[in-house]
């Protein structure tokens, strides 16, 4: 898992098949504590744009290998990293990578 403070994702599978999943811990926000599930790849492709501060986990759930591609839109600051972390089997997270 993990969340960008201020940083856009935006994740397009490019082969293979993938579980994307997004969850929302924003206080105040109207959506806290929901989970959402998606499954794409090349027979069913989509563009899954990851608003800051959203939780976000990807999953290879093909047979072959994945590429995902992600679009930024701002540049990685080596000095200031827009990024925070946790253990896909985080207990803040309710849902479960099998």
């Amino acid at each position: 898992w993990h969340a960008h403070a201020h940083t856009l994702d935006r994740l397009f599978v490019v082969t293979g098949l993938v579980r994307i999943v997004l969850y929302d811990a924003r206080p105040g926000s109207p959506t806290r504590g929901l989970v959402n599930e998606f499954r794409f790849g090349e027979a069913r492709p989509a563009l899954v744009v990851v608003p800051p501060q959203i939780w976000h986990g990807v999953q290879n759930i093909g047979r072959q290998p994945a590429r995902v591609l992600n679009m930024v839109d701002r540049a990685y600051d080596y000095a200031s990293p827009d990024h925070w972390r946790v253990p896909s089997d985080s207990p803040d997270i309710p849902f479960t990578f099998s």
